[in-house]
């Protein structure tokens, strides 16, 4: 997986379009206020990003919009992608730090439940 990067060391921009909408599906349910279990889960969905996106060493190169019709379905959703994110990861860094939130997102899921 090539990943591009700007002048400045350190920033990884990554435009794969499984983990651009995987982060832009985990900022829209970070945005779902309202939503029952929106408070119990934010919490969980803030560290996954952090490890999804490495604390800020890869970026997605975009966001795309994201609708969330029912966080319990988008929290299903993210879980799915994160599995297929994972079974294709060819970077190890990358595969820890998808495991590690897809962990943390399973416990925001048993929160919510």
């Amino acid at each position: 997986m090539a990943v591009p990067s700007t002048g400045r060391s350190g920033d990884l921009y990554d435009a794969t379009p499984d983990f651009v909408y995987a982060v832009s599906l985990l900022a829209a349910l970070e945005d779902a206020t309202g939503q029952d279990g929106h408070p119990i889960v934010l919490q969980f969905l803030g560290m996954a990003r952090a490890e999804l996106t490495d604390f800020g060493q890869r970026r997605p190169a975009r966001y795309v919009p994201v609708q969330i019709g029912d966080l319990r379905s988008g929290l299903t959703d993210l879980e799915q992608r994160l599995t297929t994110l994972l079974a294709d990861s060819q970077v190890l860094q990358h595969t820890l730090r998808i495991d590690s939130g897809r962990l943390l997102l399973r416990r925001g899921v048993a929160a919510v439940a």
